[in-house]
C-alpha cells in the first residue's frame, strides 16, 4: 500500500467516525428517551398490534435473496469506500507532487 494510500484511508476512517458517533449517540439518548417516558398502559396498548404485525409477517426469507441483497450492499459499501479513499487520494497526490517537484532555491 503506497503512502498515499494509507493516509487517504486514515482520513476517510476518521471522518466516517467523527459522522457515525454523534448519531449513534443520539440515537441511543432518543431510544433511552423513549423508554423513559413510556407508559405501562401504552405498551399494552400497542402490545396485540405489534404481535400481530410480528406474526404476519413471513416467517423466514429466502436464503438466496438474502444472499444477494448482502452481496450487493457491501458492495456498494465496500465499493463507496474505496471511491471515497481515490477521492482523498487525488489532492494529496498533488500536494505532494507539487510540494516534492519544487526545487529549492540556489
Amino acid at each position: 500500500m503506497k503512502k498515499t494510500e494509507l493516509i487517504s484511508r486514515i482520513i476517510v476512517f476518521l471522518a466516517l467516525v467523527l459522522i457515525v458517533t454523534p448519531c449513534y449517540v443520539l440515537y441511543s439518548q432518543n431510544r433511552y428517551d423513549q423508554g423513559v417516558n413510556l407508559k405501562k398502559q401504552e405498551y399494552i396498548a400497542e402490545y396485540d398490534k405489534y404481535k400481530n404485525e410480528l406474526l404476519n409477517s413471513k416467517r423466514g426469507t429466502n436464503f438466496i435473496y438474502s444472499l444477494i441483497v448482502t452481496f450487493v450492499g457491501l458492495l456498494i459499501i465496500v465499493g463507496g469506500y474505496e471511491t471515497i479513499v481515490f477521492l482523498v487520494s487525488l489532492p494529496i497526490k498533488k500536494l505532494i507532487k507539487d510540494t516534492v517537484g519544487k526545487s529549492p532555491p540556489s
